[in-house]
């Protein structure tokens, strides 16, 4: 049996790492649009009981899963909560707090959760607080009256906060009172019962009736949530980047909110940061390109079409790649959708319009396309609509077919008429997008040289590499093509996988950064990959024609080994648009120590593992061996890293424009970027989220 020691979690997600910024200013103009009734108990509705969250939790907390990332679910769904209330126009402030006992605090200044009796329904006579926190798809989202967008999870979130903690304390101010109700897990039959009352709701105090607002306290019960090897929490896995990243671009989506995150988990070193945007979605952009330079100046839209309401901004620049982000209801959508599709089309029209009427083209020339306008732009856009479609648990992709259209007749005038006042820079963009196409055609052939080129590499008769032990693909189990360094490593590799469902390719030495290479030196560097996945690249790229179920990169513990897995990451970032959003990119991580503890084996990570096991057991004296490199290992020892008991991590993108931003600085053109980033992360740790 093979154990992992230590509290420190492995990198699964590939996110931005910069410290948090300064704010920048701005307050919320209250609306009086967005909620046009009362918001009382005949406001919250309940569909169904809180029956099994607590045994089957993946069915509430979806792709985020019961690891790190599902913990900060749970911090996700209070926060979502809150927003509704600002983005109805009601309170300005959201304050998130890490607790030194490890529970958090979500306060905002909202209208407070109603607390009267509910006046119809099954649960008709008890308090609305109670039900809301209780029960399952229970809340104002149900009700249009109450909140015409939210991007809460239609209003499960906070009884699956309650199903999944041990305890919880509801603070509501509301009509000159505040109101405490406070929920705990209780032992009955050998069972656990989540979100049983301690007793009924107390009113305390007198308060002026103009102060008003919600705080949820929630103690996550850690036996629910548990590292990759299923082993549960000793404590919360809180990352202060990872919140932080998150209310940073919340800012951005919900210009006005101010995002306060206050940690005190370290006694007498309590550290505050605060996050306000004023100009929206365009102050995103105005980040994310301030380390290039800007052909122009950054373009903002933003414009209502009956109840849907978008803020776009985007941006071209000198050395930059074609890179589009999408928020409906503040949910970020790293796989586009209808809102993205309907920006991209209208700026289409107006850049293909504006040189049609310029006469900027030759002879017989065609028009430039989206891809060839969009070569060199970064784009985000943020939509707010009632009813929010979404593809799968992970809120991936929006599907509304309306927001296309609407986005469209939004952006599509304002982009005309920005193109006319300015110029200078839509000439700019005009030559780029023409120069694109002209680049784009002279491609065309030189993809079909690239088919050629990869038809010639391949020297086994099944139009496979050579190098390639595929798999039999007869198991029930997601087939896996194993990515290895060398020959030796994969000579190994193909004696320790199951060949049911592991297929091993060794490279020859580090990949090439193909992040800005041209597709023939792409080819010509990692013809055996492209040819193993059997899904092509670039143009060509199709994602449903992969030929396994996810690819696995098994590389030492070392820096090389990190380098090997960045290369691999950049070229299908780059090469195969949308295959590291789909989550089918893991990485093996082989143990670094080794020793024997109490007559059992055990596997230590790394240089830290180490030092806490031996923190903990000052006596083991037991010898610690350093495990060899994987191409060292014999096929026993390879197989505690690829075998059934093994470590992996899956590679996420939780924060597109983070993503772009820190991709762009690790493997561009600009060395001084990426120095400035390393001096940056010098000391830091790294945070993750896992997956098997």
């Amino acid at each position: 049996m093979v154990h992992g020691y230590g509290s420190r979690m492995w990198l699964a997600t590939w996110s931005t790492l910069a410290p948090p910024p300064h704010p920048v200013g701005g307050r919320l103009k209250p609306s009086n649009d967005m909620s046009t009734k009362s918001y009382d108990a005949a406001a919250i509705s309940a569909l169904s009981g809180l029956s099994h969250v607590r045994h089957r939790p993946l069915m509430y907390l979806g792709s985020a899963g019961v690891g790190v990332n599902g913990l900060h679910h749970l911090i996700w769904e209070i926060v979502d909560n809150s927003v509704d209330e600002a983005m109805a126009g009601h309170g300005s402030t959201i304050t998130t707090t890490l607790h030194a006992d490890g529970s958090v605090s979500v306060d905002d200044d909202g209208r407070g959760i109603p607390i009267d009796p509910m006046k119809e329904g099954p649960h008709k006579g008890r308090s609305a607080l109670e039900v809301v926190l209780t029960e399952t798809n229970a809340g104002g989202k149900f009700d249009s009256d109450s909140y015409k967008v939210s991007g809460g999870l239609h209003g499960v979130g906070a009884s699956v906060v309650t199903a999944l903690s041990t305890k919880l304390e509801a603070e509501v101010r509301r009509g000159g009172q505040k109101h405490r109700l406070v929920l705990q897990a209780k032992k009955e039959r050998k069972e656990i019962v989540p979100g049983v009352p301690t007793g009924p709701i107390t009113a305390s105090g007198s308060i002026p009736k103009s102060k008003t607002g919600t705080t949820i306290r929630f103690w996550p019960d850690l036996s629910l949530f548990h590292d990759d090897q299923g082993i549960p929490f000793d404590r919360p896995q809180w990352s202060l980047r990872t919140i932080s990243d998150r209310f940073r671009h919340k800012s951005f989506v919900h210009p006005g909110v101010t995002f306060v995150l206050v940690d005190e988990r370290k006694k007498g070193e309590h550290e505050r940061f605060e996050w306000c945007s004023s100009g929206g979605v365009a102050d995103l952009v105005t980040e994310m390109t301030a380390d290039t330079s800007v052909m122009g100046q950054v373009v903002s839209f933003q414009g209502e079409d009956g109840d849907v309401t978008v803020d776009a901004a985007m941006a071209w620049t000198v050395d930059g790649r074609d890179t589009s982000i999408g928020f409906a209801n503040g949910v970020a959508t790293p796989e586009g959708g209808t809102h993205v599709n309907g920006f991209r089309t209208a700026v289409t029209e107006a850049v293909q319009k504006y040189i049609a009427d310029r006469e900027l083209l030759k002879e017989k020339e065609g028009a430039p396309n989206t891809r060839d306008i969009f070569s060199a732009g970064l784009m985000v856009v943020s939509i707010m609509l009632p009813g929010p479609q979404f593809a799968g648990n992970s809120k991936s992709k929006l599907m509304n077919t309306e927001a296309a259209g609407k986005t469209r007749a939004i952006v599509l005038p304002a982009m005309s008429r920005w193109l006319e006042e300015n110029p200078d820079s839509a000439k700019k963009i005009a030559d780029l997008a023409i120069s694109a196409m002209r680049s784009r055609t002279k491609s065309n052939a030189e993809q079909a040289a690239v088919r050629a080129l990869l038809g010639k590499g391949t020297k086994s008769r099944n139009g496979l590499p050579a190098k390639l032990r595929d798999c039999t693909h007869k198991t029930d189990r997601p087939t896996e093509l194993l990515i290895v360094e060398g020959d030796s490593a994969g000579g190994t590799a193909i004696d320790a996988r199951d060949p049911s469902f592991q297929a091993v390719l060794p490279l020859r030495g580090k990949p090439l950064n193909s992040y800005r290479e041209s597709i023939e030196r792409v080819v010509r560097s990692l013809s055996d990959l492209i040819l193993s996945m059997g899904c092509g690249i670039g143009e060509d790229f199709d994602l449903d024609k992969f030929r396994y179920g996810r690819i696995v990169v098994v590389a030492d513990a070392d820096t090389d080994g990190l380098h090997i897995r960045s290369l691999i990451k950049a070229f299908l970032y780059t090469w195969c648009p949308g295959f590291v959003e789909s989550g089918r990119l893991f990485y093996a991580l082989p143990p670094l120590w080794t020793t024997v503890h109490q007559g059992e084996r055990i596997y230590l990570e790394d240089d830290a593992a180490k030092a806490a096991f031996l923190a903990e057991n000052p006596k083991h004296k037991a010898h610690m061996g350093r495990l060899k490199g994987l191409g060292e290992m014999d096929a026993v020892e390879l197989r505690e890293v690829i075998g059934t008991g093994r470590k992996i991590g899956r590679v996420t993108i939780d924060d597109p424009a983070g993503f772009a931003k820190l991709a762009e600085h690790l493997f561009g053109s600009k060395s001084e970027l990426r120095k400035t980033w390393f001096l940056q992360q010098s000391g830091e740790t790294l945070t993750v989220g896992g997956g098997r």
